[in-house]
């Protein structure tokens, strides 16, 4: 009966596969799913997930799918550029539980330039991001507002964010930078980032993982896994991954100060 059902399963996974798709089972392994994984460590930590970032939101897709897998959280959505910003807003702006600001997050407060190409979707502070370099194109400079992370909350009076999602096209790193003041209060609980390689690429700006691990490494958070989008096989290998970033509760609370005597 085992061996038959071993067959089974085998010829199933073949014709899904056929197909693009993957059959995983209950309670697999980490890897396949963030949303899943962050859901799996917050219940075994005891942490509420109540407050959502999506830095890059573009026009909505993970914000959309981050009030569906949290229904208990409110999402705040970050998008500089205005007119897609527009789109984010028509799409989600009468969601009870979704904010909208429309405003980079980075290691500046004012006004800063931002390169605005064909597709939305790879618009970035910085016309040296890898995805730009690997496939050269036209870019428009605009000017957007920008402000730091660390600003934001404290302004708007967020104490923690449980989840903060990263897609800013090569400035990741410079929107951490911006919120070291949350990250040396451990309130910052996953951190899901963009990443397109290990190492820095000469002349590029981020995209790498390393250096986001560097960052957050000394603050007490743990990679737990990668996800790949997509691999492009032709000429120089190009990659587009995100990564997941845990705080374990052991490193949550900052440790005590020293009694004086």
């Amino acid at each position: 009966m085992g061996v038959l059902r071993a067959q089974i399963s085998r010829l199933v996974k073949r014709v899904l596969a056929r197909h693009g798709l993957l059959l995983i089972r209950t309670g697999a392994k980490f890897g396949h799913d963030p949303w899943a994984d962050i859901r799996h460590l917050a219940e075994d930590w005891c942490y509420p997930i109540v407050t959502v970032f999506d830095v890059g939101a573009n026009d909505g897709e993970t914000a959309a799918l981050a009030l569906r897998k949290f229904p208990g959280a409110r999402i705040v959505s970050f998008e500089p550029h205005p007119d897609t910003f527009a789109v984010l807003m028509q799409r989600l702006g009468q969601e009870p539980r979704f904010t909208g600001v429309n405003t980079a997050l980075g290691t500046q407060t004012g006004t800063v330039d931002m390169f605005e190409y064909p597709s939305s979707k790879i618009n970035s502070l910085s016309d040296r991001a890898q995805y730009a370099l690997r496939y050269p194109q036209g870019a428009t400079r605009i000017s957007v507002r920008s402000m730091t992370l660390d600003a934001y909350c404290q302004q708007n009076g967020f104490e923690a964010v449980d989840i903060l999602k990263l897609d800013t096209e090569g400035f990741d790193r410079m929107v951490l930078e911006g919120g070291r003041a949350m990250l040396e209060r451990r309130a910052i609980k996953f951190i899901y980032v963009e990443f397109n390689d290990l190492q820095p690429k000469e002349k590029a700006v981020g995209g790498d993982l390393i250096s986001i691990d560097t960052l957050l490494r000394p603050h007490g958070y743990r990679f737990v896994a990668s996800y790949n989008d997509y691999v492009v096989a032709e000429g120089e290998m190009f990659c587009v991954s995100n990564a997941l970033f845990a705080l374990p509760p052991a490193a949550a609370t900052p440790p005590s100060k020293p009694e004086r005597f």
